[in-house]
């Protein structure tokens, strides 16, 4: 962010009622000025929609104890020749905390320039966008990759988002922590970087690109920001963008070729080669999915680049700054541009193959430590691959190592970029008559040329391939065919549904969408669809496709599950939902669904895949903790308080949701399964600690719970009843994040066994199989208050006119109804916390052979299954949930 380099600027204060406190920001002491340069206050580039009140609510959220703003200084952060496209902005903010001491707070914020050139290039190429995804939603999870191995490495600084309700000009900032305060700085671009330092950057970036490939592994495709760049997947944008910023700086560069040694001997190659520069540069874009592919920094080079030394001056870290651009595709767009803006001239040619090697080894390294499986480059791979896209390492050789060589001038701007003014034209004559430069280049002319990279581009580039092409798995013979009964070209009214623009389906892929033991009753897959669209650029469209599971054990086909769920998200998910619209309150509960145009047999669900727009589930072997317990407990709620009205309006429901899984038909089956397990469980519990207090009571648990579930089913409408999820545990709620991490949206999946009667059933599903364990014992009273809240908050929204029990009617209920407590206990909740291989099924967990047995026993035997049942068994004990009889309500 060029602390080291930039001049101290004045700063832009806004004053407040209260005096600030005397603190100081803790950065670098500013470089004097170029003595050609005159100091210049540069306070009038401080925007003036700014102001201190847009910060109050994130202080509120991030700083301890924050009472009030007391002081509060804006002024540029770099001074011009340190960040072109954008204003870097220092914001000091003193805080007073609630003992009445003060703290000093501070941000750097990226604004863009005020000029027709920076709003004309905005129009198309908005880089705020990708770069708050990248800070807000890449970064952390790239993070997150590592910390999971044992290793904290930071990417970035920590970046924030105002709200820009109130200021719709904030939509296009970027807010970030200053690192400056942590000692953190820029190292001086003119000297560019030594040896160790270039190793140093090598291996971060090695660490950053491993951690980019194995996102894809773990998380699935990149947003199409990421795939196609700033810029998108649009020729004549892209074509515009390198006419109007590289067509000026070839014509600046080859006026003064005469100046360099030689450099005339290179004219016509270089009068070629910059013009297929375009084709270099949308090569790029293409992603092969043969080559090794990550995710790009964009713009990596000295400014970017933020290093702490310790007290020895040695380095000690290293994080970037700027994505603006990051682009999934070959690294060789990284490596080139890094080492040939920011390395020092010494090493940059000479040491070439030696810093690809290293960051090769590292690469390796770290790829293998977060456990890529996917295919990994040899070193003469990574040698081909920058040979192949070695000839667009001439964009950044005239571009942007003239810009890092260049000493500071007021005449560094954007507009001098951009424009055809005669202050622009001498700026760039400026760049590359500069003797630092010339002594660069001189040395750099002849080593692109040994390397072929002088050679002008002859490729051709279809448009339909400027495009996001995921490594695919292999194909059936049929490359249209997903199973025998669906191809992919059956998604075509699919995709029309949503996509007004769409042409044509160009390819697609399936795969399995859930690891063993994540789900028993149906088979999930993912099939993502690429698809061109009329203006000839091509979307990826990712769809969940479930189906009957083919399970020995139990036949599921006999249990009305599929069409029980296919009404419910056809009618009373989007009737639930409308509900709420109605009344001014958008409340989403599942993702959307879609069904074919053509008729097949097979029962089946095509549901949006909301995986790419952050959905995630929680760890089913960690369990909720108590904030994303109480947002799927206010969802719960919403959703029953939706069913009342719905049924208020509309009638009672179909007689199907009268029961669950469980009914007189199905039970001789659930017997017959649960009599396999029964000895297993009873073996492996009475070796746990406190057992004695309740063991006696638990064979006839195990015995009648089945016939105990199907007398609690029945309806009795003098009670208080709402449409039960009915299989609310971890693997069925997904939950997207905001800035902070913390829980913005809250969706129920999987509606096969929705049931119709008292809550009690979803309260203890959820909370007995999916929270942590402290969460579930310790705060269930408070929990079952959170959610009687919320359920009394919408009813009365949706103006419900019927019954709503109070609270201690809803603990009566609960302990009226305590079968799914229990049998929640000894059945779901031992196979949310069983760490499932490869080869676990249904039927091998509840055949009736050794290895079943065996299976069963590592089941129940568990370490995360036992810390459970020692402390909710005597929980339970002890509120009499255990002593259900079958008579209690009927009294």
């Amino acid at each position: 962010m060029g602390l080291r380099n930039s001049k101290e600027n004045q700063s832009h204060e806004v004053k407040t009622s209260d005096p600030a406190p005397q603190a100081q920001v803790n950065s670098e002491p500013p470089a004097p000025p170029a003595k050609s340069e005159p100091e210049v206050d540069h306070s009038n580039l401080v925007p003036k929609w700014l102001n201190e009140s847009q910060f109050e609510e994130l202080l509120t959220a991030t700083v301890d104890h924050f009472s009030k703003i007391v002081g509060f200084r804006v002024k540029p952060a770099m001074a011009p020749g340190e960040n072109y496209a954008t204003l870097m902005l220092r914001i000091s903010i003193d805080v007073e905390l609630t003992d009445k001491s003060t703290k000093l707070v501070s941000l750097m914020m990226k604004v863009p320039h005020d000029t027709p050139q920076m709003e004309q290039m905005m129009n198309f190429a908005n880089f705020f966008t990708s770069e708050n995804a990248a800070y807000t939603e890449i970064l952390p999870k790239m993070e997150a990759l590592y910390k999971a191995k044992g290793l904290d490495i930071k990417f970035a600084p920590r970046a924030f988002k105002l709200d820009d309700t109130k200021e719709p000009k904030l939509a296009n900032t970027v807010l970030m922590h200053d690192l400056g305060q942590n000692g953190f700085k820029n190292l001086n671009r003119l000297e560019c970087l030594n040896l160790e330092q270039t190793k140093f950057a090598l291996t971060r970036l090695a660490q950053f690109h491993a951690a980019g490939a194995t996102m894809v592994q773990v998380h699935g495709p990149y947003p199409d920001i990421f795939v196609y760049g700033m810029m998108g997947n649009n020729k004549e944008a892209i074509i515009a963008f390198m006419d109007g910023m590289l067509g000026s700086f070839r014509t600046s560069f080859l006026a003064n070729l005469n100046k360099f040694k030689n450099g005339e001997d290179y004219r016509a190659k270089l009068e070629k080669a910059l013009d297929g520069l375009t084709m270099e540069l949308m090569k790029l874009g293409v992603i092969d999915p043969t080559e090794f592919n990550a995710l790009n920094h964009g713009d990596c080079w000295m400014n970017n680049l933020l290093f702490k030394m310790d007290s020895n001056g040695a380095l000690e870290d290293m994080v970037f700054v700027d994505f603006q651009n990051p682009k999934y595709g070959t690294p060789a767009m990284d490596l080139l541009y890094f080492i040939m803006t920011s390395v020092q001239i010494e090493y940059k040619l000479d040491y070439f193959d030696f810093f690809i090697r290293h960051y090769h080894e590292q690469l390796l390294k770290h790829l293998d430590i977060l456990g890529f499986t996917g295919r990994k480059p040899s070193l003469r791979e990574l040698h081909r691959t920058i040979i192949k896209y070695g000839g667009w390492v001439l964009f950044p050789t005239i571009s942007v190592l003239p810009v890092v060589l260049l000493d500071p001038t007021q005449s560094a701007t954007f507009d001098n970029f951009m424009s055809d003014s005669e202050a622009a034209v001498d700026f760039r004559n400026a760049l590359h008559t500069n003797k630092r430069y010339q002594g660069y280049i001189e040395r750099i002319l002849p080593w692109l040329d040994n390397r072929g990279f002088l050679e002008a581009s002859t490729d051709s580039l279809p448009i339909e391939l400027q495009a996001h092409q995921t490594p695919h798995q292999p194909q059936a013979e049929n490359a249209d065919q997903i199973l025998e009964w669906l191809n992919f070209s059956d998604f075509k009214d699919i995709i029309l549904s949503t996509e007004p623009n769409f042409d044509k389906i160009l390819s697609g892929t399936s795969k399995s969408a859930t690891k063993p033991g994540d789900n028993f009753a149906s088979k999930l897959l993912k099939v993502d669809i690429d698809a061109q669209l009329k203006d000839k650029s091509v979307k990826t469209f990712s769809y969940i496709l479930k189906v009957h599971t083919v399970n020995d054990a139990i036949n599921l086909s006999d249990f009305n599950l599929f069409p029980k769920e296919i009404e419910v998200y056809s009618t009373y998910v989007p009737s639930f939902e409308r509900l709420y619209k109605d009344v001014g309150l958008p409340v989403s509960f599942s993702a959307k669904s879609f069904r074919l145009s053509k008729d097949v047999s097979e029962e089946y669900l095509i549901l949006e895949n909301l995986q790419p727009s952050g959905f995630k589930m929680g760890d089913r072997l960690i369990g909720m903790d108590l904030e994303h317990t109480k947002c799927t407990l206010k969802k719960l709620a919403q959703w029953h308080a939706a069913s009342l009205k719905y049924k208020e309006l509309n009638g009672p429901y179909p007689p199907k949701y009268n029961n669950g899984i469980f009914t007189e038909q199905t039970a001789p089956v659930f017997k017959r399964l649960f009599a396999h397990t029964k000895m297993s469980f009873m073996e492996e519990v009475a070796k746990f600690e406190g057992v004695d207090e309740y063991l006696h009571k638990i064979p006839e648990i195990l015995n009648t719970h089945v016939d105990r579930v199907i007398e609690d089913a029945k309806i009795d409408e003098e009670e208080f009843n709402v449409l039960n999820h009915g299989d609310a545990w971890i693997n069925n709620i997904m939950f997207q994040y905001d800035f902070d991490g913390r829980v913005k949206e809250t969706l129920l999946l999987d509606h096969q066994v929705t049931k119709y009667g008292n809550p009690a059933q979803d309260l203890y599903y959820f909370i007995m199989s999916s929270t942590q364990l402290d969460v579930k014992v310790d705060q269930f009273d408070y929990l079952i208050r959170w959610y009687h809240e919320n359920l009394e908050e919408h009813a009365k929204l949706l103006n419900f006119n019927g019954f709503i029990p109070s609270l201690k009617e809803l603990h009566v209920i609960l302990m009226q109804h305590p079968i799914f407590a229990v049998e929640t206990v000894l059945t779901t909740l031992s196979m949310c916390l069983n760490k499932t291989t490869d080869d676990f099924t249904t039927d091998s967990f509840l055949g009736d052979d050794k290895n079943a047995e065996s299976l069963r026993a590592a089941t129940f035997s568990n370490e995360r299954y036992r810390a459970n049942i020692e402390r909710i068994m005597p929980w339970l004990n002890r509120r009499g949930l255990l002593d259900y009889i079958g008579t209690e309500n009927s009294e």
